[in-house]
């Protein structure tokens, strides 16, 4: 047996004679298309490294379809992504020359008339096995399409997804290059289930990456400050508020990663709250911990959370977080849109840019002053406020608006 035959082998108990029998003949398969492929062990180490490194790409997988490219002999090489993997609509991924206007046509509308579709799952076919070569050369994705790329001859396969989606893998050539033989489809069949692993990592990080945007929009949206904190107490990762309040340089600084509040005993504090976390386990509520920071400017001291963080399951590659702290600025806006305000409390323009102050913390006089609006008329906007809002007092009106959904919006 080569030594390639055991990652494509499912792992399966040899007690039962059919699992044998199996195993035999996935392992023969294998075989037979290493001899087929004639590839190296180094060659195709190298090929499976570029796949699994494929999915953190800044252009993914650009290094091995560049690869495949030239162990292939194509014009070509090409992922088709399917639209929840991808931006919106089908995302084309490939290798050779930049053609971006018709990479455009097919991704906006000629893939939806490709005859070389719906091909039997996790098998590399070619043009000429699924359609009769005339009505292929007089489709209109070959004319439109690959005519104009030079493309003549036309390999691939749609790998099928844990959750019934596709992805297309193509490889092409010219005319002037032939046919694709034995050993380059050999070679590519080899690649399918390492190509099918590196597309599903690649939807688990977008997916991942996804929840995160969407977690730290709404953070931010609610003007709190996050920071990750590793085990010795240095910043990972900070989010925008964060770093705006860093940068203010008002009784907080960030100092080689480390948090450095302006008093000392604050600092010593701090130290202790991030240490105590750092130690503590996620699950264990009574660890988290506050304390306010005084600023030098005289303004309102930020409020600061820090608590423990749960390891994320599996691996973890880098400096590992295992502490979050979360810092507010009492004096910082909250973002909240007056059209937001408008819709959920059926307020005027008027009424919404009034408590939207309100909930900023400025006082009904001020809030006059602002608006350029005497103090009868805002108060009369107010009373309005309370009647739709059901509350009877400016407090109630500010809790009600911080504690709905308007600041997300």
């Amino acid at each position: 047996m080569t030594p390639f035959a055991s990652p494509l082998v499912a792992s399966v108990s040899p007690s039962h004679p059919h699992h044998e029998t199996c195993q035999s003949s996935q392992a023969a398969d294998t075989d037979a298309l290493f001899r087929q492929a004639a590839i190296g062990f180094a060659d195709f180490d190298a090929l499976i490294a570029l796949l699994q490194d494929g999915p953190f790409e800044d252009r993914p997988w650009q290094g091995w379809l560049d690869a495949m490219r030239l162990r292939l002999g194509a014009s070509y090489v090409s992922l088709l992504l399917p639209p929840a993997l991808s931006d919106g609509g089908w995302s084309a991924l490939f290798a050779g020359r930049a053609e971006p206007d018709l990479t455009a046509r097919y991704t906006g509308s000629l893939h939806a008339l490709d005859p070389f579709v719906n091909l039997p799952r996790d098998r590399i076919m070619a043009v000429e096995e699924l359609i009769d070569e005339l009505d292929w050369l007089a489709s209109a994705v070959y004319q439109s399409y690959l005519a104009p790329l030079g493309v003549r001859y036309l390999i691939g396969a749609d790998l099928a997804l844990a959750d019934g989606r596709v992805c297309r893998f193509r490889v092409s050539r010219g005319a002037g290059d032939g046919r694709f033989g034995t050993a380059e489809r050999a070679l590519c069949s080899l690649l399918l289930p390492h190509l099918r692993r590196a597309v599903r990592i690649h939807s688990t990080v977008e997916a991942l990456e996804t929840e995160r945007q969407l977690h730290c929009g709404t953070v931010e949206r609610l003007a709190v400050g996050t920071l990750l904190l590793d085990g010795h107490g240095k910043v990972v990762a900070a989010n925008r508020v964060a770093r705006d309040i860093l940068s203010g340089d008002d009784g907080l600084q960030l100092i080689n990663n480390e948090l450095r509040p302006h008093l000392r005993r604050e600092r010593q504090a701090l130290s202790e709250l991030i240490a105590q976390a750092a130690g503590g386990e996620a699950e264990q509520p009574g660890l988290v911990a506050g304390l306010t920071l005084s600023r030098p400017s005289g303004r309102s001291p930020y409020g600061v959370l820090v608590r423990p963080l749960r390891p994320a399951d599996g691996l973890i590659y880098g400096a590992r977080p295992v502490a979050v702290l979360h810092i507010s600025d009492p004096e910082r806006q909250v973002g909240a849109s007056p059209a937001v305000i408008r819709a959920l409390f059926n307020l005027t323009p008027a009424e919404a840019g009034l408590a939207l102050l309100l909930a900023d913390g400025i006082t009904l006089e001020e809030a006059a002053v602002r608006l350029g609006s005497s103090r009868h008329t805002v108060r009369s906007q107010l009373r309005s406020i309370f009647a739709k809002t059901g509350v009877t007092r400016q407090t109630e009106l500010v809790r009600l608006i911080l504690r709905s959904v308007a600041p997300l919006g």
